[in-house]
């Protein structure tokens, strides 16, 4: 296998939703890994329900990784290939009346 494209040593996993994190904090804690939740604003967001949820696992391996991509989350600095954008018409629909 190769060199994996995110920071094993960075175990930070970012949420938009406390529901989404807290369906992979009870996967992950079925297999095993302990997990810490908490929220953070980023610089310059006022609003406090902007606030992303963080979610610290530990140990971090590539297990974990295979499943942020299915609960919904992301992680800070991944270059793994994103998922090519939708084909959208160039123009709205005529419906005819």
């Amino acid at each position: 296998m190769g060199t994996p494209s995110y920071d094993l040593d960075m175990a930070l996993i970012h949420f938009d939703s406390d529901e989404d994190a807290a369906e992979l904090i009870g996967a992950l804690q079925a297999e095993g890994y302990a997990t810490t939740l908490r929220r953070e604003g980023f610089a310059g967001e006022d609003d406090s329900d902007d606030r992303a949820w963080l979610l610290l696992v530990t140990p971090f391996d590539d297990r974990v990784v295979e499943m942020v991509d299915v609960y919904g989350g992301w992680l800070p600095g991944d270059d793994r290939a994103v998922p090519a954008p939708l084909d959208l018409p160039d123009a709205p629909r005529r419906l005819k009346g």
